[in-house]
């Protein structure tokens, strides 16, 4: 078992895998002289950086922890679309497993530690012969299982995805079990530790949820909604924003909204002059206290702008203005699901924090580096605890 390597897998799509790659790498360059890499073999959602298309995953680690790595290596193969229907129709591409271990050997060469994180489900990749769990099979390399928090469905989703790892004889290190409500976490813990304990897997951790890490950010949803012009702006493009309200109400229904969520962002038709005169009474006379987070006046302007800006300048409401139409808008960001992105620097520290606060990252590391657990894991995988489990019990009956 190489011991260099550690994969990185979820649950589900958004478990919380790039989230505890910060945090893990983060603390791996404090404490290993020989440093970190990190890549992320068959990535799924794509960027284009300096012309070239890359995973967004990989873009958010590698930037906001500075490695430095060409992303000919640490972004082997983008699942684009097309390609599933052209592999199973051509077998083309056929070198993705070709490039996926020759970005990890190189990886290996540079570095003490080599973090791969998984795509999705630890089933993703099976279109191409190459699920999350073949490919930590072929580096050699144990997993760490990130689940959603839950009782019976974190249970499930772990027998369900940890059968794949088994299969092909892959170790399980343990699991860290994300986004756990404050007000449920004892409970959690009283029901997951021990059912975990008695199957011999460790739980590394539980990461609290965190409200901010889902929501966008002002300059996030300026740049999904293609804000051509900011008219005004005295926040910080990184402040988190609550959601969105569609402003397709009366002014006294608007109103209303922004009062039970003032944090949020509303978009705003630009022919709804009267809106924006009601926000502004209100603020002006402490009837709203607060709020809204920021103004989108969307499509079409038939209103002063100059009189909206200085109103907006004076009650720090960030304002922009987009050609697309309030209902466009409010398709596209209900379509969106918001993720952190490089440029948020506050969000990205914070996360860290969160990570390294609440997971016992140096546990990983003494188990990552035990030849003896590793053998043990290979010899008794969690599947047959399961059933050894459930024999015990139907015997007992």
């Amino acid at each position: 078992m190489d011991k260099s390597g550690i994969y990185i897998a979820g649950s589900d799509m958004n478990a919380g895998k790039t989230t505890f790659s910060l945090g893990f790498i983060s603390w791996l360059e404090e404490h290993q002289e020989g440093g970190t890499s990190f890549m992320k073999p068959m990535g799924q959602k794509t960027t284009t950086v300096d012309g070239k298309t890359v995973g967004e995953d990989t873009f958010l680690v590698n930037s906001s922890l500075g490695l430095d790595i060409s992303f000919g290596y640490t972004a082997p193969f983008a699942m684009s679309s097309g390609f599933s229907e052209k592999f199973l129709a051509e077998g083309y591409p056929s070198d993705i497993e070709k490039k996926i271990m020759k970005a990890y050997r190189h990886l290996k060469s540079t570095s003490d530690m080599v973090v791969v994180e998984g795509t999705g489900h630890p089933g993703v990749g099976s279109v191409f012969n190459l699920c999350n769990a073949r490919v930590a099979s072929i580096m050699n390399i144990p997993v760490l299982l990130v689940l959603n928090a839950g009782i019976g469905k974190t249970i499930d989703r772990f027998t369900l995805c940890s059968s794949l790892f088994h299969d092909r004889d892959v170790p399980l290190l343990g699991v860290v079990i994300n986004k756990v409500l404050e007000s449920k976490m004892e409970k959690i813990r009283k029901y997951l530790d021990p059912w975990f304990s008695e199957r011999g897997i460790p739980v590394f951790g539980y990461i609290p949820y965190v409200k901010s890490f889902a929501k966008p950010s002002l300059g996030m949803l300026g740049r999904e909604l293609g804000v051509e012009t900011l008219i005004s702006w005295k926040k910080n493009s990184e402040v988190p924003v609550e959601g969105f309200i569609a402003g397709f109400g009366s002014s006294s229904e608007i109103i209303s909204e922004i009062s039970d969520s003032p944090e949020s962002v509303i978009l705003l038709s630009s022919k709804r002059s009267e809106v924006i005169d009601a926000i502004v009474a209100r603020r002006l006379s402490g009837s709203l206290a607060e709020g809204p987070g920021a103004i989108v006046l969307c499509g079409e302007s038939d209103i002063n702008e100059h009189y909206v800006s200085d109103a907006c300048g004076k009650l720090d409401i960030p304002l922009y203005r987009s050609l697309k139409s309030a209902g466009d808008s409010v398709s596209i960001l209900n379509r969106r699901i918001f993720k952190i992105e490089p440029g948020e620097s506050v969000k990205i520290s914070e996360i860290v924090r969160t990570v390294k606060d609440n997971v016992d990252l140096e546990r990983i590391m003494t188990s990552l580096q035990s030849s003896e657990r590793m053998q043990k894991k290979t010899a008794i995988s969690p599947l047959t605890r399961l059933k050894s489990w459930a024999s015990s019990i139907f015997n007992r009956r």
